[in-house]
Order: C-alpha cells, then structure tokens, then sequence
C-alpha cells in the first residue's frame, strides 16, 4: 500500500462543498433518531468548522484527482 511521506506530506485535495454535504445528511439523519441528539449537536460544530475553513481557504483550481460527490438518485450506475 502507498503511503505518504511523513517527513514530505503534500496537502490533500478536499472538496469542502462534498465534506459539507456528507455532514449536513449525516446531521438530518442523526436529529430525526431519537437519543442522537448530541450527535447532530457535533455535526453542526463540525460544520460551521467546515464554513470558517473555506472562507480561510485560497480558490483552487479543480484537479482530475479531487474527490466529488455524485448521487445517483436512486439509479445504479455500472
């Protein structure tokens, strides 16, 4: 298995608009369970997280290599 360099890490290409969009369905599952609701409470800190790293972020220019979201809508896709 590859593994990065510790001693020469590279920053990773992280798509923040997916990050956001995982976590927010990730938080409206967690607030419709009862007993979870702590669980959404970490969610939403995680995203304002998310808010304040992409207004500190410079714009990069999308790479072939960038992981993005796609939803199928219920279709598979071979």
């Amino acid at each position: 298995m590859y593994r990065i360099s510790r001693t020469h890490p590279w920053p990773p290409s992280i798509d923040l608009s997916t990050v956001r969009e995982t976590l927010t369905y990730m938080r409206d599952d967690a607030r419709s369970v009862p007993g979870l609701e702590q669980v959404a409470a970490a969610l939403d800190t995680a995203l304002s997280e998310v808010d304040a790293a992409e207004e500190r972020l410079q714009p990069v220019s999308l790479s072939p290599t960038m992981s993005r979201f796609l939803p199928s809508w219920g279709k598979v896709i071979s």
